[in-house]
């Protein structure tokens, strides 16, 4: 009886990842809007089905908590910080300049997986209520902090993004303004319309979507840009899986 090694290789393609994460997002937002025209109008939808219709709403709506969109974004929050782990690795094993830039980064993408999967930025709002009611874009007061954090990153990483490769820096920006843009911007834009218009309408609920959704797509582009750098400059890594096959 004779053992052969058998050597796999686990083969990645970060365009193929791309496309098919943005494929996923597609229907979870259409998903996401299906279940909130249901939620909206349920004498259409839900009158011979009450409790389907209900857990059709919960289970899909974008901006809610513990359900299949929620356990999507932590996922890609968790494999972006993954990669970023890898990328820091790999540059602390050169001693490279902005090796702690890159952990920095991985521990940011790991506190993301952890806020989407706690909404720790929504229960920041009790620690803000002593300031007086703003209203209009600062409905939601944590985007005062939301704001304040994207500044301090700006800052903090600027000579790290100005080291990247025309390239790298482009899907940086990209991925960073898609995701901060959903996750403040939008929100900024929401709040108003909550202020002057209320929220039990189809507008606001095409405003939460449209939040989730580019925070969606500014994770994936995020995880594509990690695994274009990391194919780009460190050819020599590769994940294998090795084991034994026996010949008698």
């Amino acid at each position: 009886m004779e053992a052969q090694e058998k050597k796999w290789t686990l083969t990645i393609w970060p365009e193929r990842v791309y496309h098919a994460l943005i494929a996923v997002e597609i229907v979870l937002v259409a998903l996401s809007l299906l279940s909130q025209y249901v939620r909206m109008y349920p004498s259409l939808f839900g009158a011979q089905f009450p409790q389907l219709a209900h857990y059709f709403v919960v289970e899909f709506d974008v901006n809610a908590e513990a359900n299949f969109p929620t356990f999507y974004s932590v996922s890609m929050a968790i494999a972006a910080s993954f990669l970023l782990f890898v990328i820091a690795y790999l540059k602390s094993n050169v001693r490279d300049k902005y090796r702690f830039h890159w952990f920095a980064l991985a521990l940011l993408l790991l506190y993301i997986s952890l806020d989407d999967a706690s909404v720790i930025h929504e229960k920041t709002s009790k620690y803000i209520k002593g300031f007086s009611d703003l209203g209009g874009w600062f409905e939601y007061k944590w985007v005062i902090v939301g704001l304040a954090v994207v500044l301090i990153l700006g800052i903090s990483f600027f000579r790290f993004w100005l080291h990247l490769d025309n390239k790298s820096k482009i899907l940086f920006l990209v991925s960073g303004a898609l995701f901060f843009g959903g996750a403040v911007g939008v929100e900024m834009i929401g709040g108003h319309w909550a202020y002057s218009n209320g929220t039990k309408n189809f507008i606001y609920v095409l405003f939460t979507t449209l939040e989730q959704s580019l925070q969606y797509l500014g994770i994936a582009t995020l995880v594509y840009t990690l695994m274009f750098y990391i194919r780009s400059y460190f050819s020599f890594f590769s994940v294998d899986m090795t084991g034994f096959s026996k010949n008698v």
